[in-house]
């Protein structure tokens, strides 16, 4: 793969970042519809400066919000002090090249320098590719919820201390 950036994403990115959450709809697993993530929770992620952007010359190819959300604060997890992983998604043209991991690796280490913890997220139980992706890249099941109408696997990563 090309040269990348990963970069907090702005207003200008939102026609580009909501064309990718549209894209995955009614992909396999996927739990998103056509009201979210919407072009409102971009703008939210964006004014709170935790969503972030890869780009792959000049075009957005994946997308991902990092941040103290406390949506999932009523669930047990071992962080103490955790931020949420959430609306992360790949352009489905260029799923399967290794984008994932590397928005990923990307947002974690900026939700360390932030000084958080760990991170925590929730995955349907039936979303192949994020289940293959966290579990490939570390991060732990640690238990199962029904939210919003869905059942979900519960994933965190704790950060080691370096």
């Amino acid at each position: 793969m090309g040269d990348y950036k990963f970069r907090l994403a702005n207003k200008y990115d939102i026609p580009e970042i909501t064309s990718i959450y549209r894209s995955l709809v009614g992909t396999p697993g996927c739990t998103w519809n056509l009201d979210y993530p919407s072009e409102e929770s971009a703008v939210t992620d964006i004014k709170n400066e935790a969503l972030y952007i890869l780009e792959i010359d000049d075009r957005i190819v994946a997308v991902a919000s990092i941040g103290d959300f406390n949506e999932l604060s009523n669930l047990d997890w071992a962080p103490q002090k955790p931020c949420e992983l959430a609306r992360i998604g790949v352009l489905p043209t260029m799923q399967k090249q290794g984008i994932g991991t590397i928005i990923l690796q990307n947002v974690i280490g900026v939700a360390r320098k932030k000084g958080f913890d760990g991170t925590r997220f929730l995955v349907s139980k039936t979303n192949p590719a994020a289940l293959s992706l966290y579990n490939k890249n570390g991060f732990k099941r640690c238990g199962e919820t029904f939210m919003y109408g869905i059942d979900f696997y519960c994933y965190q990563i704790l950060f080691s201390s370096d």
